[in-house]
């Protein structure tokens, strides 16, 4: 394996902001076991190096050989306006490619829901147009910020449903995930006697009980406890796919995200990389 893979590691790892240690707990494997990658004394075997491509966000032939190929579009969004009593949306041009992890920022009323809604066709918007290049039904998971849960069912029949309406029911993964999220004991409990935060989670673990290309999480940490908030973070910097996610936790961008596009009036206002932002000595809040 030529340099040129040491210097791809070293940069793409700078990149993400990622320590040498971050990037070894990603990957189960020591600190050191990295630190002789980009000092190239040993070489990752070919799980190690797809594993380092899906961190990364690119292909292997990019982080072997710098070679650039076209990413995958899975996105496209023209000339999009919607209004309702007023204008929410106007002239919103957007792209989204595999991989891209966007946070979505903007005030109260800029226009963020709306736009998730028409992205993910639960609304329609009054001119533009929105390409999308996956299917929604088995490639697109979304955690919406409204409480969409079936009050009357208990726990464990909520996560049933959902596993079989995506067609992953295995009764040793429920129960796994159940004591993954901390919602075990709560099991054969009727979802409308859980607390906000135990919906929130709930939530959470239907969103990601498929495997999934886009995943779109709206205001995901509102009425969680900080805990459970943790437990958020953590797991989205597991997801390998494409992440969009409206946040006002402007201290976790950096470690998350690869770009920030923010919305002003129903505008695109900004749309730019995280290390772009980086480069010119600035902060995600500036």
């Amino acid at each position: 394996m030529e340099n040129i893979f040491v210097e791809q590691l070293n940069k793409l790892r700078r990149k993400q902001r990622l320590s040498q240690n971050d990037l070894a707990q990603k990957l189960y494997v020591s600190r050191q076991s990295v630190s002789k990658w980009e000092l190239g004394e040993t070489e990752p075997d070919i799980t190690k190096l797809i594993n380092l491509a899906e961190i990364f966000g690119v292909s292997l032939d990019y982080l072997l050989a710098g070679v650039s190929t076209k990413r995958d579009l899975l996105l496209k969004v023209t000339d999009l306006h919607k209004s309702f009593a007023y204008p929410v949306l106007r002239k919103v041009n957007l792209t989204i490619a595999t991989r891209d992890r966007i946070a979505l920022l903007g005030s109260n009323g800029a226009g963020k829901s709306t736009l998730i809604k028409i992205i993910t066709q639960l609304l329609q918007p009054d001119s533009g147009k929105v390409e999308l290049f996956y299917d929604p039904k088995t490639d697109l998971s979304i955690m919406p910020q409204e409480n969409v849960l079936i009050d009357t069912l208990r726990v464990s029949e909520q996560l049933q449903l959902e596993a079989a309406i995506d067609q992953v029911y295995d009764e040793w993964k429920i129960d796994a995930l159940l004591e993954k999220f901390n919602l075990k004991q709560q099991a054969k409990l009727a979802i409308k006697k859980l607390s906000g935060g135990q919906k929130r989670r709930l939530l959470l673990l239907l969103t990601l009980i498929k495997p999934s290309k886009f995943f779109i999480f709206d205001e995901p940490t509102a009425g969680m406890d900080l805990k459970t908030i943790d437990f958020f973070w953590q797991q989205l910097d597991h997801i390998n796919s494409t992440v969009l996610t409206t946040t006002h936790d402007f201290n976790q961008i950096d470690k998350y995200f690869s770009r920030v596009v923010l919305l002003k009036d129903g505008q695109i206002a900004q749309n730019v990389n995280v290390d772009e932002i980086h480069q010119h000595h600035q902060t995600i809040e500036q």
